[in-house]
């Protein structure tokens, strides 16, 4: 037990945040009857392949040190050696939540959705 690293409050700051925009993601479903679970092949698939081109990215960027993360406000969970689990999550949940809100917003203001005619 020597090497474990005792985990405070700013250690979850980041899944905290991941945490409240799913909540917001969920939230958004229901509140504009959005029946997402109906497209959930498609998200998948478009979903993947921001992961993976992130993923790379991130990886190249961390191990170029252009990028980091903070060990005071990460889990030290790492996928790889180099990416936290929450920068992995970041890539499923953000992407899910900005398809959730233009799908919103195009129910709000069809006016403003892609193809809408004008």
């Amino acid at each position: 037990m020597g090497n474990r690293r005792r985990l405070g409050v700013a250690h979850w700051h980041y899944l905290f945040v991941l945490i409240f925009i799913s909540i917001c993601a969920v939230g958004v479903n229901f509140v504009f009857r959005l029946h997402i679970s109906r497209s959930w092949r498609i998200f998948l698939v478009t979903d993947a392949a921001v992961l993976a081109i992130y993923t790379v990215w991130d990886i190249y960027a961390v191990k170029h040190h252009n990028w980091s993360f903070d060990p005071k406000q990460i889990l030290g969970v790492n996928i790889g050696g180099t990416l936290p689990i929450e920068e992995i999550l970041f890539f499923v949940i953000v992407p899910l939540m900005t398809v959730l809100s233009y799908i919103a917003l195009s129910k709000l203001l069809p006016k403003f959705a892609l193809g809408a005619k004008k």
